[in-house]
């Protein structure tokens, strides 16, 4: 077993982009970002297409073929997996040992790198077979970026079109610098993605052996993020999807809890049913993932407005009167609730909703004027 020690280096808040190494498969954005970078004078290693490319906007670029001194070879199998790529990555800055090699192996030390992973889940999500789905499993991808991520105390590391605003804002602020702090966001978001990566391969594998291992992964995508979780204390939290999945519903206004979702697909279930089964409008009314009152659309009788508060020149339709009936079923109970209502909502029900002390409501449509009563509610 090899020796860890402790390397010494100096870590400086602000570390110039000077170097970019430039691996990408999907190409978006990168052409106003190689714009950015050759207006600041940022020395460019890259491959194929990507230097290409890179040159075509006025960059000055080295293929790592060219600075590696090795070609790239095995059908590109092996383009950027050499040492001084790696070391230009991973050595420590200020320490003199891990500079006096670099200068002895005529190491160029790597600031900024720009990678993104071959398709896989494109490959296998197309049918791909098995030689397929293997050709498209990336190496020297994430090893680029596990190894950028270590050297978050130097390197920066983009792994997404999403950040290359963020990266043009932070040199923009810094005098062509990074900062600490965002460089180690983006180290922790890479390691995310080659965590998630490695997810997806493995499932897939699974899948094509006769004997799956015992340990078994699964990656999670944070559709949104959550308050909190079942209680303050419970932070970060966020609402997730696995393999790519998407919600069932969108959030179109405000920033609901776990409670609140647990609330809203629990009884849209129960009011979707009991529209199909009665044919009526439905509507529930729940609060702490129970239902506090269930009803369906009935006109109102003259006594139940009056017991209901509801005055007689006011307008009920089916939907809101199946939402006044769900409500008044245990008022004190319903204070603070998440609605649910089968049908889509409109004026009238937004209108007595308004008045009410109540979290969120789940339809499957809104009126456009009940929508903008019900945003302006807090």
């Amino acid at each position: 077993m090899g020796t860890i020690a402790a390397v010494s280096a100096k870590v400086e808040d602000k570390v110039a982009i000077k170097t970019a190494l430039i691996s990408v498969f999907d190409k978006t954005g990168i052409e106003e970002l190689g714009k950015y970078l050759a207006s600041k004078g940022v020395h460019i290693l890259s491959t194929g297409g990507t230097a290409a490319k890179l040159r075509e906007l006025g960059c000055t670029v080295q293929d790592v073929a060219d600075y590696t001194g090795s070609p790239e070879i095995l059908d590109g199998r092996v383009k950027t997996l050499h040492p001084k790529v790696h070391g230009g990555l991973l050595a420590a800055r200020g320490n003199e040992k891990h500079e006096k090699e670099m200068g002895d192996h005529k190491i160029r030390g790597i600031d900024l790198v720009i990678v993104n992973l071959y398709p896989f889940a494109q490959a296998v999500a197309k049918g791909g077979d098995f030689a397929t789905c293997i050709e498209n499993i990336d190496i020297g991808g994430p090893a680029m970026i596990r190894a950028s991520a270590k050297n978050n105390a130097s390197v920066t590391i983009c792994t997404s079109p999403g950040q290359y605003e963020g990266l043009v804002k932070q040199m923009d602020s810094n005098d062509g610098c990074t900062t600490f702090d965002f460089r180690k966001n983006l180290a922790c978001a890479a390691y995310a993605l080659t965590a998630s990566y490695d997810s997806m391969v493995s499932s897939w594998m699974e899948k094509q052996v006769s004997e799956p291992p015992s340990t078994h992964t699964i990656s999670f995508d944070v559709q949104r993020p959550l308050k909190y979780g079942c209680n303050p204390h419970q932070v970060p939290a966020g609402l997730c999807a696995v393999g790519g999945g998407r919600l069932p519903f969108d959030v179109l206004v405000g920033t609901p809890g776990y409670i609140n979702l647990l609330d809203a697909v629990n009884a849209w279930q129960l009011v979707h049913e009991l529209a199909q089964a009665t044919g009526l409008p439905a509507a529930a009314s729940f609060k702490h993932v129970s239902p506090a009152g269930a009803a369906i659309g009935k006109e109102l009788t003259t006594e139940e407005r009056k017991v209901f508060e509801i005055s007689d020149d006011k307008e009920l339709t089916p939907v809101a009167s199946a939402y006044v009936r769900a409500r008044n079923a245990d008022p004190m109970c319903s204070f603070g609730d998440f609605v649910a209502i089968s049908h889509k909502v409109d004026k009238a029900t937004a209108v007595i909703l308004k008045i009410e002390v109540s979290d969120g409501i789940i339809a499957p449509d809104f009126d456009e004027e009940a929508l903008e009563i019900l945003k302006a509610k807090k």
